[in-house]
């Protein structure tokens, strides 16, 4: 009989247990764990679906995992087993983050539990010296007594008091004291070092930095000290030190570091590209940048710099320098290619010109906004509450509950389906058809369908009329022409 209850009860045991597994959905992999970038959408993927395919794509404000600290973001269920969460800036830089699943998460489905979600640990990059540039400079126009200068290049911006308590310079061997010529916090950091004489050799240089360094607004410190070493070339030798390119989706930049400020004129005939492209060069306070609109992000070019380009200080460089130049792949980005133009002629096409890069669907949403609430836009900026996700189609500002305009346009559209103009797109603003008077202000937010914080938005003036004042001893003059022909119009009232 005694056998029996235990079987009875190990039956029972094994029964709930099933029972349990059957009710609990777990978590079976995620990216926010260990270093994650600060701009970088958090997949979590689980073990079973738990929304139907009618919930996919959409964003969503439900808090269904909360982060400490805090994180701002919005969350999607990209497919019926995994959950996304877009951030709408980025992370705060060197910071700890902690992630638990909320009951949220279950509330379209028949589940009851979610397991191996309880202890969720991830971190923004901690801080880390990058690179560095040494070279000569003058201290100003007048003097001719050139001093070395160490340029530091973080992977955040630092602030410079921070900093000098916790660097130190050596040179051949010796401490050697500096004055920072970086006031604010910034990702470069400038010091001028003292008591060095300019002699023709070359002069070895270690850094140290201490534990304990901490980013402009990060959380954690550098775990341990580092040591990076360099070296200063000759006063009477121009170096190149390093060459970096770039493109933004316009126009591709090359940027020479060099050991000292160049002081030829002719600088561009130095300068060969191979395939030949027209730039232009403009000099920098540590070399200068090649710049040009016939870059070609997918071809690798040579570059040459000619022998006997003179630096500054007297430095010359001594052989032909060469390079081969590859742009990489774009980072994905958003923007209106004008942000200070407000007014948009309502007589003329009404083509906005964007530029999207590596970005193919983005969400077009366009509000009116009301007049007695333009100072309240300023004042804490708009942010339109989409109508896939409220059926009122109002439009909030996330510091308060007023409704300060109307969503009027929705679509999503294919980036490829927009007409091109240049190296960008153009959107044509036309809402005639949707606002029986359809002069005003308008906010239009551009953002990507995938990554939340991939937007740009603007305010629009729809009008012909352009306003221009003029104040007098005694009188105030306003002359009222139109945007697009630029005549004088009459009838209007002020």
């Amino acid at each position: 009989m005694r056998f029996f209850c235990n079987y009875l009860v190990g039956f029972i045991i094994m029964v709930a247990a099933i029972s349990c597994n059957r009710t609990a959905v777990s978590l079976e992999s995620t990216t926010a764990t260990d270093e994650v970038p600060q701009l970088g959408n958090l997949s979590f993927r689980f073990n079973k679906a738990l929304v139907s395919d009618s919930l996919l794509n959409r964003w969503d404000s439900t808090d269904y995992i909360r982060f400490e600290p805090r994180i701002e973001g919005r969350f999607r269920w990209e497919h019926p087993d995994e959950l996304v969460f877009s951030p709408s800036k980025p992370l705060a830089p060197a910071t700890s983050y902690k992630g638990s699943l909320r009951k949220e998460i279950l509330q379209y489905s028949t589940f009851g539990k979610i397991e191996n979600g309880d202890e969720l640990t991830f971190h923004t990059p901690f801080l880390r010296l990058e690179n560095t540039n040494a070279g000569w400079v003058l201290p100003d126009e007048q003097s001719k007594t050139a001093l070395p200068q160490l340029d530091l290049y973080f992977n955040y911006a630092v602030d410079p008091a921070v900093l000098k308590s916790h660097v130190k310079v050596q040179v051949d061997g010796k401490d050697a004291a500096y004055n920072l010529q970086t006031l604010s916090a910034d990702n470069k950091i400038s010091l001028r070092l003292l008591n060095v004489k300019a002699a023709d050799r070359y002069y070895d240089i270690k850094i140290v930095l201490d534990k304990g360094l901490t980013p402009d607004g990060g959380g954690s410190g550098t775990a341990e000290a580092t040591e990076q070493k360099t070296t200063i070339a000759s006063p009477f030798v121009l170096v190149i030190n390093d060459v970096s390119a770039e493109y933004d989706g316009t126009n591709g930049t090359i940027t020479v570091q060099t050991s000292q400020q160049t002081a030829d004129a002719a600088l561009a005939s130095l300068i060969t590209i191979k395939p030949a492209v027209k730039f232009t060069v403009e000099k920098t306070a540590d070399g200068f940048q090649v710049s040009s609109s016939q870059f070609d992000k997918d071809k690798s070019y040579e570059l040459t710099i000619a022998k006997g380009l003179r630096g500054q200080i007297g430095g010359v460089l001594r052989e032909d320098y060469d390079n081969n130049i590859a742009f990489g792949e774009l980072e994905p980005a958003i923007s209106f290619t004008n942000k200070k133009s407000v007014y948009l002629s309502a007589q003329g096409n009404k083509n906005i010109e964007v530029q999207i890069t590596n970005v193919p669907t983005v969400k077009v949403i366009i509000s009116k906004v009301y007049e007695n609430n333009l100072i309240a836009a300023q004042r804490y900026g708009y942010y339109p509450k989409e109508t896939s996700n409220d059926k009122t189609g109002n439009y909030y500002s996330e510091d308060g509950d007023a409704t300060v305009g109307d969503v009027i346009y929705e679509k999503e559209i294919e980036t490829r389906s927009l007409p091109k103009y240049g190296n960008s797109r153009l959107f044509t603003f036309n809402i005639q058809d949707r606002l029986p008077e359809f002069k005003g202000i308008y906010h239009i937010s551009i953002r990507s369908t995938k990554d939340y914080w991939l937007k740009d938005s603007r305010f629009l003036s729809l009008s012909d009329i352009g306003l221009i004042a003029k104040e007098g001893t005694d009188k105030l003059l306003i002359f009222a022409n139109s945007i697009k022909t630029a005549n004088a119009m009459s009838g209007v009232n002020v």
